[in-house]
């Protein structure tokens, strides 16, 4: 595990390659543009959206009486924005090395003092000594390597509500054969839903969920996953909300249905809702629910719109989620200029733009544009406007369909969308 020294020295070396991705004069000179010139690029590839005064203090810019250090959600963001999957592996590539001791030069002994050969039978001792003590060592290592496993495999996360309306309080908890577990290394890891959170033995945790969807909670132990949970945030049909960044949602027209077949939202009923329209925006529409609908074997499709470019905001995204039981599928699409900033995820298999070139998934549904998603056994293919355009696959189940979630930057439009499941004809 890395000292406090050295995890603030990895992220001196993020903070150094993200002033120069940006392109800008030396840190000490930024202004108020350039802060929200970098928050606005890193919200688009990462969906984090961080305050000017956080990356201030990111940057070391805003003092404070501590060095500020951030959460592992926001580490990640800054390690994805310059190409990393995550924290973890910035750290890896770019670990600080402690200078190591060099050995003091071996002297040699006069003749005289060198000691005399041990007859071979005491050598035969001295060998089966050395036997019995690496069996001893060996046995002891084994032993607290157990002692330390034990806890991992013997708990699990629970959540004692997992099925809520919005917003919602869910409340997790630790199971776990050991009698006593203690303050062991436990962390419950909601992704960008909310702030990782220590958790251990009978303790529990309440986490307040504002939007519709599927939160994934992991279980971390030393760092590592170790089980997965969902919690379901369900709505009465098709509900509109929005927000300037992830830290703030707008329920909009108090989360009443609206037609499937024409789903939208005015601009009068975002003023309504409070939201600042003069700020970069999202609207999400959700659909969520439990289905029997296999999210390995469906077909989806949907005709969207999406709004000219708003002042602030270069590239418009269309995105679309669908959320199973254990993983989801996400797809997100903009304009061909914009292309760095799609991205496509089939459970475990993701691939984003600002590491591999996506040109293929250029779309402009400026006037009208058609998605196809189709899973058949784990084996995912995109149409977009009728041309087949990406063909993937992945290895884990995301279990059964429980959302779709359909998100545009701005104000957009899904026009009829429709999930079917491709064996037993099930519509979601």
């Amino acid at each position: 595990m890395q000292s406090n020294q050295s995890a603030f020295d990895a992220l001196d070396i993020c903070c150094r390659i993200i002033a120069k991705k940006m392109d800008s004069t030396a840190i000490e000179e930024w202004r108020v543009s350039d802060y929200n010139r970098l928050s606005s690029q890193l919200g688009k590839q990462t969906k984090v959206y961080l305050s000017v005064n956080t990356l201030k203090r990111l940057f070391g810019q805003l003092k404070t009486p501590q060095r500020y250090f951030p959460q592992k959600a926001t580490r990640d963001a800054l390690a994805q924005f310059i190409g990393y999957r995550d924290w973890q592996e910035f750290e890896l590539v770019n670990s600080v090395q402690p200078i190591e001791a060099k050995p003091e030069p071996l002297i040699a002994q006069p003749e005289e003092e060198i000691a005399p050969k041990a007859p071979k039978k005491n050598r035969r001792k001295y060998i089966y000594a050395g036997i019995v003590a690496f069996l001893l060592l060996v046995l002891i290592g084994g032993f607290f390597i157990l002692k330390s496993v034990q806890p991992a495999s013997d708990t699990e996360l629970i959540c004692e509500n997992p099925f809520g309306n919005v917003p919602h309080t869910a409340v997790f908890k630790l199971k776990s054969k050991l009698p006593h577990i203690g303050n062991e290394e436990f962390k419950i890891d909601f992704m960008d839903e909310a702030l990782q959170t220590p958790i251990s033995g009978k303790k529990e945790i309440a986490k307040f969920f504002r939007n519709p969807g599927v939160v994934y909670a992991t279980l971390l132990y030393h760092d590592k996953p170790i089980d997965t949970i969902s919690v379901y945030m369900q709505t009465k049909g098709w509900v509109a909300n929005s927000g300037n960044d992830t830290s703030r949602a707008f329920p909009i027209a108090g989360l009443k249905a609206l037609n499937p077949k024409n789903i939208y939202v005015s601009k009068e009923q975002l003023d309504s809702a409070g939201l600042a329209t003069n700020k970069p925006f999202l609207v999400g529409f959700s659909n969520i629910k439990p289905s029997n609908i296999s999210g390995d074997n469906f077909s989806f499709t949907c005709r969207v719109f999406s709004e000219q470019s708003r002042p602030g905001t270069q590239c418009v995204e269309t995105t679309v989620i669908i959320l199973g039981e254990k993983h989801r599928h996400l797809l997100t699409l903009n304009r061909s200029n914009c292309v760095a900033f799609s991205q496509y995820k089939f459970s475990e298999t993701r691939v984003v733009g600002a590491e591999q070139f996506l040109g293929a998934l250029a779309f402009d549904p400026t006037n009208g544009g058609d998605i196809e998603i189709r899973v058949v056994n784990k084996k995912a293919s995109v149409m977009l406007n009728g041309k087949k355009v990406l063909a993937t696959s992945y290895k884990k189940s995301i279990g059964k369909v429980m959302g779709i979630k359909i998100l545009f930057s701005g104000i957009g439009k899904a026009v009829s969308p429709k999930l079917q499941d491709l064996s037993t004809k099930e519509v979601f």
